[in-house]
């Protein structure tokens, strides 16, 4: 406070959020499945704060990529549709043991995981998730921002075909988000 020919100054400092980038991991994982199965990994975030972007990064080993759906699950309980039936006969959304290699669903690439349906290879790089490009009554990654980040994460792995085999190996959450204002 400095007081100038009797009026007194008050400087007031104002809250700031900061906006942050930070990888949340699962870890490297062997999660195997079968037929007509799912499965799904969990984790959960503590760090507080409203997405503003949200990327998913997923290591999933299979016999025909076109035989499963990949679905996150947002701690509200908000289901994102990810892939479904895309990447033909190839055998795998990343290549190697662990999160080597990885398949990235981010509402923000230039590719669509739906053009890669007649696909017969292995699957690497970024994607548009399949929501983006559905005109259906669904929420697509970017519904996701403004909302918490923090809560229990969920990807979830579903063999559409009764028979065939998969392992999920990696899911990290790639976020930018607006910490609490302080």
């Amino acid at each position: 406070m400095v007081a100038v020919a009797g009026i007194a100054s008050v400087t007031v400092a104002t809250a700031v959020a900061a906006t942050k980038d930070k990888t949340f991991s699962a870890g490297t994982f062997e999660l195997g499945f079968g037929g007509s199965e799912s499965v799904s990994k969990s984790f959960k975030v503590k760090t507080k704060g409203k997405i503003q972007d949200v990327d998913v990064q997923v290591a999933l080993q299979n016999q025909q990529n076109s035989d499963y759906v990949l679905l996150l699950q947002h701690p509200s309980g908000e289901t994102i549709h990810l892939s479904s039936g895309n990447g033909g006969s190839g055998n795998g959304f990343g290549s190697g043991q662990g999160c080597g290699s990885t398949v990235t669903f981010d509402d923000e690439a230039t590719a669509d995981i739906e053009d890669t349906e007649g696909v017969n290879t292995l699957l690497f790089g970024e994607y548009q998730p399949e929501q983006v490009n559905e005109n259906v009554n669904e929420p697509g990654m970017d519904e996701l921002e403004g909302k918490k980040l923090n809560g229990k994460w969920t990807l979830i792995a579903t063999n559409t075909e009764p028979t065939g085999v998969a392992q999920l190996e990696c899911f990290k959450l790639e976020t930018t988000y607006k910490t609490p204002k302080k």
